[in-house]
């Protein structure tokens, strides 16, 4: 495979340039200013495009099992690959729950069958999850609020966990004491949502991990997943932790919520703008160092009858971004790099390699960032069929997504 005349993101750079590729191997065997004394079938014209490392999702939700009509893992690698991305991270919070070594096998017998992208299961930190499974699993998950799936946390399951493991640890931070006293303040109705999982369920949670880390005297680094407050970041960046956080936190707020009803719930929920604007300017400034989907589909009729918290994303997250910072310079294509591809890869821990070089794997995103397309539902991979950015003309897409050598998607 030949793609010439791409803007190829190298060290930083963008350099002008082609690039070969042995679909045999999966690897870069040429990356340079000309490639014609190469013989390929007709190459790949990528004038105007950009190439950079392939993205990673350190946080989705694919469903299957029991919710198989909301999304499989299949149907969520088919949109990963839409959306530029070549390793999923999926949240064990299903129906059945992740929490046994036999649901771990009945995954990797479903995902081994996927070749577009790479799927790797958390499993859940919870008085029902396999004792011995919760030491010797690298990734977990804790919910320290109720939220899809009902699978809660204890603050004495979560102690004993830091005491005695030091595994990556992701944590939902809502405090669920904080909800429940907040509904008997407010109706829980769609209206209140915001009010009833308001900033200080996020805070609060958050002093409680700090307290226990403190009381402990642990020097251990959990992870804090969809952060949606500056004040929480100030927080986690005292106690030297690492986040993430969604596309849907930094560029939609309480304004949107009362226009998009249903299709903006999700759990935490929008801000009010003020916070929105803040999280924004910090990521702008460099200061947020991960961008995850959250993609948590379910069908259309599940979110107007049942009133659902959760919102799809993965075919939709690089473009909101890549909309949101035309014109794109390099140093903002510097910022989308680092935390949807860098970033994730350092933090994870996984081999797929970062680097555009000769002799390095061939996991590649390559962006139009002149495009625009608005958001249709319809057209979209996952098996839910919406999106909160509906109808909106978004400028920048991914336009082929390429996973060992091999291109997963395209509309070249």
């Amino acid at each position: 495979m030949r793609l010439v005349n791409g803007r190829i993101w190298v060290k930083r750079k963008l350099i002008e340039g082609d690039i070969v590729i042995d679909e045999d191997q999966g690897i870069i065997t040429y990356l340079g200013k000309d490639s014609h004394h190469i013989t390929y079938e007709a190459p790949y014209d990528l004038k105007g495009k950009i190439v950079v490392p392939s993205l990673i999702d350190i946080h989705c939700h694919l469903r299957d099992f029991q919710e198989s009509h909301k999304e499989t893992f299949e149907s969520g690698a088919n949109a990963a690959a839409a959306g530029g991305y070549t390793h999923l991270f999926d949240m064990p919070n299903k129906f059945p729950p992740v929490n046994s070594k036999i649901m771990v096998e009945k995954i990797s017998d479903k995902i081994k069958k996927i070749s577009s992208c790479i799927i790797t299961p958390y499993i859940l930190l919870n008085s029902k999850t396999e004792r011995p499974l919760i030491y010797e699993y690298p990734y977990i998950k804790a919910y320290m609020g109720y939220t899809t799936g009902n699978c809660l946390t204890t603050q004495e399951e979560l102690k004993e966990f830091l005491l005695k493991s030091s595994t990556f640890l992701s944590i939902h931070c809502e405090d669920n004491e904080t909800i429940a006293n907040n509904k008997k303040r407010f109706k829980d109705s769609l209206e209140n949502h915001c009010e009833i999982r308001g900033s200080e369920t996020e805070l609060r949670s958050l002093e409680k991990v700090k307290w226990l880390l403190n009381d402990l005297n642990l020097q251990k680094h959990p992870h804090i997943a969809h952060v949606t407050l500056e004040k929480s970041i100030k927080l986690i960046s005292k106690l030297n932790l690492t986040f993430e956080v969604t596309p849907h936190h930094l560029l939609l707020n309480t304004d949107d919520y009362k226009k998009l009803g249903i299709w903006g719930k999700m759990n935490p929920p929008l801000r009010p703008k003020e916070d929105q604007l803040k999280l924004l300017k910090l990521f702008l400034e460099g200061f947020i160092p991960v961008i995850a989907t959250d993609h948590a589909p379910h069908t259309m009729v599940e979110k107007e009858v049942q009133q659902l918290s959760g919102v799809p994303g993965l075919e939709t997250s690089l473009s909101t971004i890549l909309n949101t910072l035309q014109p794109l310079t390099p140093e903002k294509i510097n910022l989308i790099v680092e935390a949807f591809s860098l970033n994730p890869r350092k933090l994870m821990n996984i081999n797929s390699t970062s680097k555009l070089q000769q002799g390095e794997v061939a996991d590649l995103t390559i962006i139009d960032p002149n495009l625009k397309t608005n958001v249709k539902g319809e057209l979209l991979h996952t098996k839910c069929k919406w999106s909160p950015w509906e109808g909106q003309e978004l400028q920048g897409w991914p336009v082929m997504t390429i996973h060992n050598g091999i291109i997963t998607h395209s509309i070249i």
